[in-house]
């Protein structure tokens, strides 16, 4: 689930391989308005696919010419990160 305020958007529930691809469809009109921060405080489970939205979501965002920071990042997203070696390339 997302749910978009100001330039912000909060998504909760799983972000898995099951759900990121919708979720990424759901946020490409946001970002392209100019959404620059995500915040993943509400997420209850994610897997590596939590990565690729992520990263996906940078992409857009700077196609978009803005930035995007990430905000409530689960452990497990870190851990995931670090363990692909990817962890440095997080919006803060």
């Amino acid at each position: 689930m997302i749910a978009c305020e100001g330039n912000t958007c909060r998504i909760a529930g799983a972000v898995t391989v099951d759900s990121a691809g919708g979720l990424l469809r759901e946020l490409q009109p946001q970002l392209a308005q100019g959404v620059d921060r995500l915040d993943f405080s509400g997420v209850e489970t994610a897997d590596s696919a939590a990565l690729a939205l992520v990263f996906s979501a940078m992409r857009q965002a700077r196609q978009a010419g803005h930035a995007l920071t990430c905000t409530g990042l689960p452990a497990s997203f870190v851990t995931l990160a670090e363990l692909y070696g990817v962890s440095e390339l997080l919006p803060a």
